[in-house]
């Protein structure tokens, strides 16, 4: 026992002393995961993967804000060189992130969110009770001539060019940050920027390429698209803002943050998937091929990657069991949904009750046939 703890120490020491991400492998996992009494958060990775990589700077900026709390910890491990212990904890794609809490450390919680700081922290403080860290960054994306293509590489970007002195930039900052607040769930899909021309950071290229002549200039970037940028010239207000990013970035969220009834669900697939659910199983099986070369369809466009995996498993259920998981699925939610949860857990609990009410809404007798 003492050596074990002394192991644990030690490696604690030099982690923490040389840097705020803390490396498992499997001779440390159990002392360090197990057995610390701290909750962790664990990223399974593996070194070629390309989403993993690009996870990792969010992931040192994590361990960074948590870095001083004592009963939070941030971790990773190589699950494909570590395989064992990958195959312990059901590990089938990379990332996959794990919150082990202290209280509960063989029931691991999987991440399903958008892989971004601010969603994290909410994950943790949702699981945990640890207040987010004050340390934590601003959710409006602060942008500049360096940072501005790897930021809005491959989402959508509603970005306002500010400068310290203007009046009408002013008065714009809090609606901004509530719109930035609104789409911390889709952070994943479009950010919600700022360029301060009046800041240290260069900004020169920017006011060039999109020839920004007066403050506040917004801009909206499709796919991270900066040589068709689009200026956005309605009204300022939330509501304005909410349904210009809802019908840019197809979003669903409503001006509370909350998501709108119909979040998650793919209508293109609506006829597909009523008469493939409301069929009988030898009938679903056949029809099961079809869904899923619409929904393989879907996946080409780069989008709904968390809807089709939904409807995946779902399918899944319908063809080869358990045959009433979407029955017990909705009443697991509905009583989720009516305790206090974070936002991120809510969106997450909804975007699902979504899709399981409508497949739902499709059984009729013959479905158990």
């Amino acid at each position: 026992m003492f050596v074990s703890t002394l192991r644990l120490a030690i490696f604690l020491f030099l982690t923490t002393t040389l840097a705020s991400v803390l490396e498992l492998d499997a001779s440390n996992f159990n002392d360090v995961v197990l057995n610390s009494d701290k909750n962790t958060l664990v990223k399974f990775y593996a070194s070629w993967c390309s989403h993993c990589s690009k996870l990792e700077p969010v992931w040192e900026e994590l361990a960074t804000a948590y870095e001083k709390e004592p009963n939070v910890q941030i971790a990773r491990i190589n699950a494909d060189k570590h395989q064992k212990v990958g195959k312990q904890y059901g590990i089938n794609g990379y990332p996959t992130i794990k919150l082990f809490k202290k209280d509960d450390v063989q029931h691991p919680i999987e991440f399903e969110g958008a892989r971004s700081v601010e969603s994290l922290t909410n994950f943790i403080s949702a699981h945990t009770g640890v207040n987010s860290p004050s340390s934590a960054p601003s959710l409006v994306a602060k942008l500049n001539d360096l940072n501005i293509e790897d930021v809005v590489e491959g989402k959508d970007a509603f970005i306002a060019v500010t400068a310290d002195w203007c009046g009408h930039c002013k008065k714009l900052k809090p609606t901004w940050q509530k719109l930035a607040e609104i789409y911390q769930g889709d952070s994943d899909i479009v950010v919600i920027g700022q360029v301060q021309v009046t800041d240290p950071e260069p900004s020169e290229w920017i006011k060039d390429k999109f020839q920004i002549r007066s403050f506040p200039t917004l801009l909206y970037i499709k796919n991270g698209d900066l040589q068709n940028a689009e200026i956005y010239e309605a009204p300022r207000t939330l509501s304005e803002f909410v349904e210009f990013v809802n019908e840019r970035a197809g979003t669903t969220r409503a001006e509370d943050g909350g998501l709108h009834p119909d979040a998650g669900l793919l209508h293109s697939l609506d006829d597909l998937v009523s008469k493939f659910v409301g069929s009988a199983k030898q009938e679903r099986v056949k029809l099961a091929n079809k869904v899923t070369e619409a929904l393989n369809d879907l996946k080409k466009e780069n989008k709904y990657a968390k809807e089709i995996r939904y409807y995946t498993k779902l399918i899944n259920s319908l063809v080869n069991g358990p045959y009433d998981f979407i029955p017990r699925e909705i009443t697991r939610l509905e009583k989720m949904l009516s305790e206090n949860l974070a936002p991120e857990a809510r969106d997450s609990a909804l975007f699902r009750l979504n899709i399981l009410r409508y497949f739902n809404s499709c059984i009729t007798p013959n479905t158990y046939k």
